[in-house]
């Protein structure tokens, strides 16, 4: 049991500049717009949360995040003796119906109070620790052919083993194949190399792409058809042997069941679950059904989300389909001392909660 005591809550609507645009089949997304929330007990201890706005997976955007933060959440934890990390995710559902990217930040940010307060790591009060660093994926959406594998090969310059291209830009999927064969020829058979269509296939589409890949070529394929086209993926599924990975299609745990048999994995956001734990259930289903998944930040979330993301994966049974942390995208990350990218790993913070704090003039430089 882990008591945490919440005196109030503070949020923080942010809007950072990318390095450089990532361009997906639906947009091209230049600046990070993301939500930190800050719990703070009556001592004056302060634990972070954070998520960003993802308005095709939760129908949230960042200023309505905020309003739910301070209109119905804080009053709702405000003055909380919880007695269990377990108490957080009712008190937040009863609150308001919806929003799990409000309620996700809320709830990391509760954990993190929670495990500075008692001394520890956030892992600890996750599980079982079996690791400190995780295989990091580098996400790839140039514009251009010739711009996606120049990122491509710098990526596995700086020892990333694990790389994401994002799909469905080109006005052909055979185009997308022919990249992808480029992709695999360049990164070698032994890169774990994934593509992510966010929806942007019809049926068709998604098939005359798969038919010009051979077996192989893809460790697999995300989100390749609209998030409700359930019976699609289905028989896309049913005619491949690559490995249909589901995203946008997650919605809460529910999806996972109706995913069994056609899915291979699941692509796991503290944003669309609600929080950590929910998060961690979902890869204990997962993982029951023989499936796997793969954690992920949304674009770009400062070192904040991407410490809380990384100490759920540290308690994982199995993160061999990598993690993706996106702070690096930043132009300026929010957070002290940050997240170290090391030879293709992502490395948990030290010190207690999630080993983060950010940096009070940067809020207010990006401030929302």
């Amino acid at each position: 049991m882990i008591a945490v005591s919440t005196a109030s809550l503070y949020v923080w609507p942010l809007r950072i500049p990318l390095r450089v645009p990532l361009h997906l089949a639906s947009e091209t997304i230049t600046h990070a717009e993301t939500l930190l929330i800050e719990a703070r007990d009556a001592e004056g201890r302060s634990g972070w949360g954070e998520a960003s706005a993802a308005p095709t997976m939760t129908g949230e955007v960042l200023a309505g995040m905020a309003e739910v933060a301070q209109r119905y959440l804080a009053p709702a934890l405000q003055g909380r003796d919880l007695v269990s990390i377990t108490d957080i995710a009712p008190l937040l559902a009863r609150a308001i119906r919806g929003n799990p990217g409000a309620k996700a930040a809320a709830e990391m940010a509760l954990l993190d109070l929670a495990a500075r307060r008692a001394g520890r790591p956030l892992c600890d009060l996750l599980g079982t620790r079996q690791r400190d660093a995780v295989p990091a994926i580098a996400m790839i959406g140039g514009a251009t052919d010739a711009a996606v594998l120049e990122a491509a090969l710098a990526a596995r310059a700086r020892g990333f083993r694990h790389i994401k291209v994002k799909l469905g830009l080109r006005a052909d999927p055979r185009e997308d194949a022919a990249l992808i064969l480029r992709l695999r020829e360049a990164v070698g058979a032994h890169t774990h190399l994934s593509g992510d269509a966010n929806m942007a296939w019809t049926l068709d589409a998604a098939r005359v792409f798969l038919a010009a890949l051979p077996e192989g070529a893809l460790d697999y394929l995300e989100q390749p058809l609209p998030d409700d086209d359930l019976a699609g993926l289905a028989e896309l599924a049913s005619g491949t042997a690559c490995p249909i990975c589901i995203d946008e299609g997650l919605h809460g745990l529910r999806d996972i069941a109706a995913h069994r048999g056609i899915a291979a994995g699941f692509g796991l956001k503290a944003i669309k679950l609600g929080g950590l734990l929910p998060t961690l259930e979902a890869d204990r289903l997962v993982r029951e059904g023989g499936m796997r998944s793969t954690l992920a930040c949304k674009i770009a979330e400062t070192s904040i989300g991407a410490a809380a993301t990384l100490h759920l994966a540290a308690v994982l049974p199995d993160v061999g389909w990598g993690i993706s942390v996106t702070h690096a995208m930043l132009t300026e990350d929010v957070a002290s001392p940050g997240i170290l990218l090391r030879d293709g790993q992502a490395w948990l913070p030290g010190g207690n909660g999630i080993g983060v704090v950010p940096d009070a003039a940067l809020l207010e430089k990006f401030r929302g």
